[in-house]
């Protein structure tokens, strides 16, 4: 079942573009669908307008659009910035579900890393969780080959990563096993570009 973007106050070019890029990418890690009505996993409000939070529909997260700023300057909540660009949505909705494919993943052998050290009661939980946690804050791994370097069990392993996942301490690696990070740097880029091609296309702006 797709995660739900919901959408309230915004222009209609908007909503169109953000149906486009949830449609097109292939970078997200799970399924999403744009709704202006239904319950909602994240719910994009106009932070330029008046505050509408009460007649929003239910949300998880709600994240206001603002202006890009010019400056640099970091703000001091999670906002997406106008005018909108495919890989920012993306990096939101992936953060929203950073544990979207964790059982998937685990079962086929992806690679992930630490983004921040788990929680005291995830390390206490097995005696070999504390090595496991530092082999993958300094390198992606598999439950495989944590189990190989870690000398534990590969179930522990990938019972390990789905805590991590469910806690949202994971990032999952996003090149294939065997292939160079340069080719995989060359793919991605390939893939922004044909994705904004297909966004200009659609808005007719090519």
């Amino acid at each position: 079942m797709p995660l739900v973007l919901g959408v309230m106050g915004l222009p209609p070019v908007e909503v169109e573009l953000l149906r486009i890029i949830v449609r097109l990418s292939s970078n997200l890690r799970s399924r999403w669908t744009v709704s202006e009505s239904q319950s909602c996993d994240l719910l994009l409000i106009d932070g330029d307008g008046p505050a509408a939070e009460r007649q929003a529909p239910p949300a998880r997260f709600v994240v206001p659009m603002v202006a890009r700023r010019g400056d640099a300057a970091v703000p001091a909540s999670p906002s997406l910035a106008r005018p909108i660009y495919a890989e920012e949505v993306v990096e939101l909705l992936n953060r929203v579900a950073p544990n979207a494919l964790p059982d998937d993943a685990t079962q086929a052998g992806a690679r992930a890393s630490l983004i921040r050290w788990p929680s005291q009661a995830t390390l206490q939980r097995h005696p070999a969780h504390v090595r496991l946690a530092a082999a993958l804050s300094r390198s992606a791994q598999s439950a495989e080959s944590l189990g190989a370097l870690g000398q534990v069990d590969v179930e522990v392993c990938r019972a390990f990563l789905r805590l991590l996942a469910e806690e949202g301490a994971l990032a999952w690696a996003t090149e294939l096993p065997g292939v160079p990070r340069a080719a995989t740097t060359a793919d991605a880029r390939q893939r922004k570009r044909g994705l904004l091609s297909r966004i200009r296309r659609r808005l007719g702006l090519s």
